[in-house]
């Protein structure tokens, strides 16, 4: 009798601890409920330039114990407290610097799929990468709807006799931009600029072109500063981007005149990008909507989120002091910057006229309350949109009809 009660306290023991292991990956490459609300919970992480520098103190303090050691008649000890600050640090130094052209260094080979890193061949790698752990019905919802929107783009652009022109403009830098102007309503003075994501190309935009060519407007597919066929030293992270948005602006104007009714539209980056343009005072006037999806409030935080957890593909590591020293190796590298400039959240409260927020929830690269934080900014009259069941820039394929009712509707009342 007492063996049973101890191998039924020991099953239920099991129970407890598979029970525990079972809630914590509900599905496949997913967080436990708990430790994805931890993820998705508000977090603000403020760039101090002192943080930069830190590690460079810490050097000169071990240094400094070390030659006092040595001094002192202790050489061992004095040479391990100077390789104790010095090792580390130089690692540190040397991984950012090699890692930093990587990442915001210039992206040319960013694909060359026909319809795009979501449309092509290999978009449902693409959609599964950007919403890990859908699976069952959610996948098959997503992954359905992206082949449909495929095979619909791929006849719009072959039998419609769509050609994407290819055009240039410069920005205030003297940078050349390159860009693909997709005109189905000469016409027409409507237009929309769209800007795609980080490690992208104008491609990308293939994704919403046809939706909005059916909507009556013309297109401009750009290629992002340092992305594609345009030049740039270095990604703008929506800060730099934010100019070269206002210089297509005026070349749309310059192409349909004064008349010309035009929306910037963008995804991630992109997305970031149009927001801080839609705020510039000397963007064009005719300059009148603008469409978010997937934008991160600041890139800042976009940046220690996705370092501390390894959501673009690299190991988790720990986001101080890597993040921060890129931001100083990027500000004292020629044609570079200060990251923390690149703030949506800033710009958005000076937006020329209500604005439109598309976010998925399950977005783990730019978690939904960045979406939120940008809606309580954003002028009167703007909105969030959100989608269940889809991850970062994939909200289009989660619910297409509300997707697109939702925008339309937008566009149709703004221009």
């Amino acid at each position: 009798m007492a063996d049973e009660r101890d191998a039924a306290g020991e099953r239920g023991k099991d129970s407890k601890v598979f029970s525990y292991l079972k809630r914590r990956k509900t599905r496949e490459g997913v967080p436990t409920p708990h430790l994805m609300e931890e993820l998705s919970a508000p977090k603000v992480d403020v760039p101090v330039w002192s943080r930069s520098l830190a590690p460079f103190g810490f050097v000169l303090i071990m240094i400094a114990l070390g030659v006092g050691c040595i001094l002192l008649g202790g050489l061992p000890v004095g040479v391990m407290f100077m390789a104790i600050g010095v090792v580390p640090v130089a690692l540190v130094c040397v991984l950012t610097l090699k890692a930093l052209p990587r990442a915001l260094g210039p992206h040319r080979d960013a694909g060359q799929e026909e319809l795009g890193p979501y449309l092509g061949a290999g978009g449902d790698e693409r959609v599964r990468q950007m919403s890990p752990g859908l699976v069952g019905e959610e996948r098959d919802v997503m992954e359905w709807n992206r082949a449909e929107e495929a095979d619909r783009t791929w006849r719009w652009l072959h039998e419609a006799g769509v050609a994407p022109e290819r055009v240039e403009t410069v920005s205030d830098d003297g940078t050349r931009l390159v860009g693909h102007a997709i005109v189905t309503h000469p016409e027409s003075a409507r237009w929309v600029v769209v800007a795609h994501g980080f490690a992208e190309n104008w491609r990308a935009g293939l994704t919403f072109a046809r939706r909005l060519s059916e909507g009556g407007c013309n297109l401009l597919l750009v290629d992002m500063r340092a992305h594609g066929e345009s030049g740039g030293q270095w990604v703008g992270a929506g800060w730099l981007d934010r100019r070269d948005l206002v210089a297509w602006s005026r070349w749309v104007v310059g192409r349909a005149g004064a008349g010309a009714r035009v929306a910037l539209m963008g995804i991630s980056m992109g997305a970031a990008s149009a927001l801080q343009a839609f705020g510039e005072p000397d963007l064009p006037e005719q300059v009148r909507a603008c469409v978010a999806d997937s934008a991160y409030a600041d890139f800042w935080n976009a940046a220690v989120n996705a370092v501390s957890t390894g959501m673009l593909g690299t190991p988790p590591m720990p986001a101080h002091p890597i993040v921060d020293l890129a931001r100083l190796f990027l500000r004292l590298r020629r044609g570079g910057y200060d990251l923390a400039l690149a703030r949506p959240l800033d710009a958005v409260g000076a937006a020329r006229g209500p604005v439109l927020l598309v976010h998925a929830t399950d977005d783990r690269i730019c978690p939904v309350y960045m979406a939120e934080r940008l809606a309580a900014a954003a002028p009167e009259g703007s909105e969030l949109v959100t989608f269940p069941s889809a991850g970062h820039c994939c909200a289009v394929f989660a619910d297409p009809g509300r997707y697109w009712d939702h925008v339309l509707a937008y566009l149709g009342a703004r221009l």
